[in-house]
């Protein structure tokens, strides 16, 4: 029996953002768990194979994809309560995918039997291929568009912890490649085929009428998402590239070790945008601009409320968060660091102006153009500093770049969501940041063991920060608390 239509009723905006939070924080700790165990059985020649073909394969997904998935959570939330319509999009929607995907396997099949470097691990590169099948039967874009959050976290918990459990079981020694390919291809979309499943309970395929689909029409919307999704793939694997070319592979190591860290508290902020993409794209088809706005408001706030304290921590903590995650070989990451800590409100910003507020008014044009922007201007300062510089050059480019994107998407945005500065510069947020910053700032010349460092420094920063927003009576802490009283 199909559910009723009620889920975005029962939805919370603020538990889905907990419950996308958690998934997230869930999918960046079980690499940071598994690979270093990884790393050790299978040495430099197995991770290396494994990472090559993977990244080929990613490149596959990225081109088969043609943007459907950000489009398709779109379509899927525009018509939450016309059942029929939006088990007619999901339907079109999912046979465009898998006719994109056979075209990808004929891909898959030509470079393993025609590339030499591939055709001798052709058994590992069919493997990991199976993560392209899995993300196109996966319909995550489906629990998204209805804000199913909850199924989406448990599920991706469970089958990450059984898929850790196998490493340490299953993966002893470097002949184990295989093994590690089914794994990594299972912890990351494996979970993708219980979606598929269950996606009976929401549809009722008996109801379909094939002969009234029109599968094409979805093509179209969905390239302006491709052309986005190409030009920041560019973008993110651009600096690197210069950097190897001008300076060599052990600058582009530091840059890789400075940007990661970064990485993992920008998941947790653009994650956000995730949830209320879905939400803001079904007010303004019912055409509730009040609650569109209340929606973006409460974005903008919360990821002011999470970039200060993440950005305040990494740069007085980059010195031991560096030692500790990458090693003292590392240590000419740490300027690196300080300048790729900021980029997380930055692109924290972006990610509301772009994906939450152009893209569901369908100026997704404006955001390709504001991308673009920082994409030429981010080649142009590598050129001139990457030489002098290396990796801190690109490093500076890089937040350049991030400024200008943000700086374009709100000029050109400006008037069809006028962005009002205030929300930004909220006194109670920078004065908490301060506050918590003057607090661990001993820490570094206190304790001298730099993994007591971080444990002391992170949730002493936390609880600080946490109390400063309570004592001010924060309405977002308010509502995360309100979150915690009413699962316990």
């Amino acid at each position: 029996m199909n559910r009723p239509l009620h889920i975005n009723k029962m939805s919370s905006v603020k538990g889905n953002i907990i419950l996308n939070g958690i998934n997230t924080v869930t999918g960046i700790i079980f690499p940071m768990i598994t690979f270093p165990y990884a790393a050790r059985i299978l040495l430099p020649e197995g991770i290396g194979a494994v990472n090559f073909l993977s990244s080929i394969i990613n490149y596959i997904v990225l081109l088969t994809s043609l943007g459907i998935p950000l489009y398709a959570v779109k379509e899927v939330a525009k018509y939450q309560h016309d059942k029929d319509q939006r088990d007619k999009n999901t339907i079109e929607i999912l046979i465009l995918s898998t006719i994109l995907c056979l075209i990808g396997y004929i891909g898959v099949w030509l470079l393993a039997k025609y590339i030499p470097e591939i055709h001798q691990q052709s058994t590992l590169f069919f493997v990991l291929s199976l993560s392209i099948i899995f993300n196109t039967i996966g319909v995550t874009w489906f629990y998204q568009g209805i804000e199913d959050f909850k199924f989406i976290t448990i599920r991706a918990i469970i089958i990450r912890t059984i898929c850790a459990l196998c490493l340490f079981l299953f993966v002893k020694n470097s002949g184990d490649l295989l093994t590690y390919g089914f794994i990594t291809v299972g912890s990351t979309v494996g979970n993708n085929f219980i979606n598929f499943i269950h996606l009976r309970s929401y549809i009722n395929w008996k109801t379909i009428k094939f002969s009234e689909l029109r599968v094409l029409r979805h093509i179209k919307p969905s390239l302006h998402i491709f052309i986005l999704n190409i030009i920041t793939s560019l973008y993110i694997h651009l600096n690197s590239v210069m950097i190897g070319f001008m300076q060599g592979d052990k600058e582009v190591g530091y840059f890789t070790a400075g940007t990661r860290i970064t990485h993992i508290g920008l998941a947790l902020i653009t994650s956000i945008g995730t949830v209320l993409l879905p939400r803001g794209t079904n007010l303004l088809k019912k055409k509730d601009l009040v609650g569109f706005k209340s929606i973006i408001s409460k974005s903008v706030r919360l990821t002011i409320a999470l970039s200060l304290p993440m950005i305040m921590g990494l740069i007085i903590l980059a010195i031991p968060v560096t030692l500790v995650f990458c090693g003292p070989d590392y240590i000419d990451s740490i300027p690196i660091l300080y300048l790729n800590a900021p980029v997380i409100l930055l692109i924290g910003l972006t990610n509301v102006m772009g994906i939450q507020i152009l893209y569901p008014k369908n100026k997704i044009n404006l955001v390709i153009l504001s991308v673009t922007g920082g994409a030429i201007g981010n080649i142009l300062l590598n050129i001139i500093l990457i030489p002098s510089y290396g990796a801190t050059g690109a490093a500076i480019s890089t937040l350049f770049a991030e400024l200008l994107v943000l700086l374009l998407q709100l000029f050109l945005g400006n008037r069809y969501y006028p962005f009002r500065w205030k929300e930004v510069f909220k006194s109670r947020y920078i004065l908490s940041t301060i506050i918590m910053g003057i607090a661990i700032l001993p820490i570094h010349y206190i304790v001298k063991d730099t993994i007591l460092q971080l444990l002391i420094g992170i949730p002493l920063g936390a609880l600080i920060y946490g109390v400063c927003l309570f004592l001010v009576k924060d309405d977002i802490m308010e509502d995360v608390l309100n979150v915690f009283k009413k699962r316990h």
